[in-house]
């Protein structure tokens, strides 16, 4: 095992020190992977409201038709936002040893809400041309 002298004069294993820039590696990890998860989440809030402006808008105008499909979809997209968002909040709270699993668990809840987000925008775009 190799010793380090530090600034105070103190012993340190190098061991230690690994471990330490290990731990330090992995917050900062964490860390990069949650806040690209908040901005991502606050993206997505944004245009989930635009699309439901959107879709007010159309309806209101006549150019679309309320349809149980579109509400659906509507739901569904609703529904998997709010996953994503608890997975964030699962990330959020993670400990150092649970981070990466809670970030494929997000990473699934983001592929389910970019489906949702595809199958509203296949159905509008169907229910505009009927």
């Amino acid at each position: 095992m190799t010793f380090t002298v530090s600034a105070s004069g103190r012993l340190d294993s190098q061991f230690a020190m690994t471990q330490r820039k290990t731990y330090l590696t992995e917050i900062s990890a964490k860390a990069a992977c949650s806040k690209a998860a908040r901005t991502k989440l606050v993206e997505s809030r944004a245009k989930l409201n635009s699309v439901r402006a959107a879709i007010r808008q159309a309806t209101s105008t006549g150019r679309l038709r309320p349809s149980e499909q579109l509400n659906r979809a509507l739901g569904a997209m609703e529904v998997n936002f709010a996953a994503a968002e608890t997975q964030l909040r699962v990330l959020q709270k993670s400990g150092e040893d649970d981070w990466e699993n809670a970030r494929v668990e997000l990473d699934g809840a983001w592929e389910n809400l970019a489906r949702s987000i595809a199958l509203l925008v296949a159905r509008l775009s169907d229910e505009s041309h009927d």
